[in-house]
């Protein structure tokens, strides 16, 4: 049945309407697919942009180990993550900070170093009593132990040791020290004590270091003859560390000679000396001993 003009104007008008709408749509859906193309492009952008990265939980002074409990893992631009920047694979037990950072750092090879305080076999954790403090001192400092004799010379007995200031129960104690020592370095010590008992007006003294993970330090004290033996015979200290030791002695034997022209001035006073210097530092470590069980045995509130 042929259609009227009318018809066939209105049937046209729909086709081209049908046409019209699906060129839009065609349209839109080609956008949307770019627009979604373009946003996954981007995502994957910004996945590539984004690294891990540890940072600081706490503030830390220079020399502080860096440990696994110290570091929190983070996801952050990659523009602002150092190229170093440390995974935990990099941590060993000798890690420590070179400077003094802030929580919050995210935490590159730049910032630490290895503190080449491994643990040996004959590493002990001695406490002394007998070496004056500066005022700032404090646990985590570490410190060089030096003997001053009455004539200004000035020894490095030991260098480099962290410190720790033991807490007696009603306080930190003022004058006592824990730090960790080899078999080597704990007999140096003695003989230097002994020593700064011997020569009235020496005495021994902590020199704090600025930025502990960036300073290091070579000891010059060197001690008695007898001592020496006993180190060469000492089966508890390795055979490098011995070496070691007995070079040093070889080696500064100017130093050992100003020691014992110090001590010989004084020749006639130095056993009473030594009694009453032990006898000192023997009733001041009961004392220190008596005051920290005393605090355990008092109940807290």
């Amino acid at each position: 049945m042929a259609m009227n003009p009318m018809q066939r104007k209105s049937k046209i008008s729909f086709l081209l309407g049908m046409l019209v709408t699906l060129l839009v749509t065609g349209v839109v859906i080609v956008f949307l697919v770019f627009q979604l193309s373009q946003l996954k492009e981007q995502e994957k952008k910004e996945q590539l942009a984004i690294k891990t990265a540890y940072v600081l939980t706490q503030s830390v002074k220079s020399g502080t180990p860096i440990t696994a409990d110290l570091l929190k893992e983070v996801k952050v631009d990659n523009s602002v993550v150092p190229s170093n920047a440390i995974s935990l694979e990099n941590l060993t037990e000798n890690t420590i900070s070179k400077i003094a950072l802030e929580a919050g750092t995210i935490i590159s090879n730049d910032m630490i170093v290895e503190s080449g305080e491994e643990v040996t076999a004959d590493l002990r954790i001695q406490e002394y009593n007998t070496v004056v403090l500066q005022t700032g001192i404090e646990t985590g400092d570490y410190i060089d132990i030096r003997l001053r004799m009455p004539s200004g010379q000035d020894y490095l007995v030991v260098s480099k040791k962290r410190v720790e200031i033991p807490d007696l129960g009603t306080g930190y104690s003022d004058d006592i020290i824990r730090i960790q020592m080899t078999e080597g370095e704990t007999a140096f010590m003695s003989n230097a004590i002994v020593e700064s008992y011997m020569a009235k007006g020496s005495y021994l003294y902590a020199s704090k270091y600025v930025e502990a993970g960036m300073q290091n330090a070579t000891p010059t004290y060197v001690p008695s003859t007898d001592v020496i033996n006993i180190i060469n015979r000492n089966s508890n200290i390795v055979k490098e560390a011995k070496d070691a030791l007995i070079a040093r002695y070889n080696s500064l034997q100017a130093n050992r000679e100003g020691i014992a022209n110090e001590l010989n001035k004084q020749s006639d006073a130095a056993q009473s000396n030594v009694q009453a210097g032990t006898d000192d530092e023997i009733t001041r470590t009961k004392d220190a001993r008596k005051q920290y069980l005393e605090s355990l045995a008092t109940p807290t509130v």
